[in-house]
């Protein structure tokens, strides 16, 4: 995991945002909502970007009482995308060191398709976790 600050108030508008509760159809709504950013069937993120989404929607969906927001930045071509979701938890999530017999494995997952992710805690109580795909450094699909 590579951590630094999100790019949270940096670059502008996000490209897509999405308020959700601790609804079980949040992710599919945050997939169906990124795969809008990547209507290229031959982007080497896609696939990754959807999954990751979908894995850090269903950890603040699971793990929180009152949901969260979706923001992501696709800059291309030569910035990585961006995508943050902040949840008004302070529990700082990390990654299972042996992974638990029954779920507990987002994390691993967004590490596994990521080019790098971390967490911030915000000043007022909860926190952004944040992930970023590089197309430059991915191979075409």
């Amino acid at each position: 995991m590579t951590r630094r600050n999100s790019r949270r108030g940096g670059d502008g508008e996000p490209d897509v945002t999405l308020n959700f509760g601790s609804d079980l159809g949040a992710p599919n709504a945050a997939r169906r909502l990124i795969k809008g950013l990547l209507d290229d069937p031959e982007d080497p993120i896609g696939d990754d970007v959807e999954l990751a989404t979908s894995e850090l929607v269903t950890n603040v969906v699971v793990h929180t009482d009152h949901g969260g927001e979706l923001r992501a930045w696709d800059p291309q071509p030569d910035v990585p995308m961006t995508i943050e979701v902040e949840d008004s938890d302070d529990h700082v999530p990390h990654p299972p060191t042996t992974p638990p017999a029954v779920g507990g494995r987002g994390l691993r997952i967004v590490d596994e398709v990521t080019d790098a992710w971390g967490v911030e805690s915000l000043d007022g109580g909860g926190k952004i976790v944040w992930a970023e795909f590089d197309r430059d450094q991915r191979p075409p699909p």
